[in-house]
């Protein structure tokens, strides 16, 4: 209730502030017989409105082929989404990016090319 009020006292002063200024400005004084002029010259035109016709469009026929390159596509999508959420072709990537921790004595996946990176940073240190 007192945010109401406020904002009623705010808007009441910002009207006082605009009030005050269109009270010192100048008021423009119209030719002599200017009403005169302007309300003859609406009487002497026409009330025609003015329309143009536009021409009707026939309704677009729908292609039923227009998804025709989205549906493989969504559905690759939702596959590897699938199988990758149940990891049943987890053995087929490397591991740097299952996740799975390679221990010394393992073979590194040659898929990712870790083991040859592995063995050229041996060769150049050593």
């Amino acid at each position: 209730m007192n945010e109401s009020n406020d904002m009623r006292q705010a808007s009441a002063g910002e009207e006082r502030e605009v009030d005050r200024v269109l009270g010192l400005a100048s008021q423009a004084a119209l030719p002599p017989g200017a009403m005169e002029r302007l309300m003859a010259r609406v009487a002497a035109e026409p009330q025609t409105a003015r329309i143009i016709p536009l021409p009707q469009r026939a309704p677009a026929r729908r292609n039923p082929l227009r998804y025709a390159a989205a549906l493989p596509l969504a559905a690759s999508l939702l596959l590897g989404v699938y199988l990758g959420a149940a990891g049943s072709l987890d053995f087929m990537l490397p591991n740097a990016i299952t996740g799975d921790v390679a221990l010394e004595d393992e073979v590194l996946d040659e898929l990712g090319g870790v083991g040859e990176a592995d063995a050229y940073a041996e060769e150049s240190f050593s």
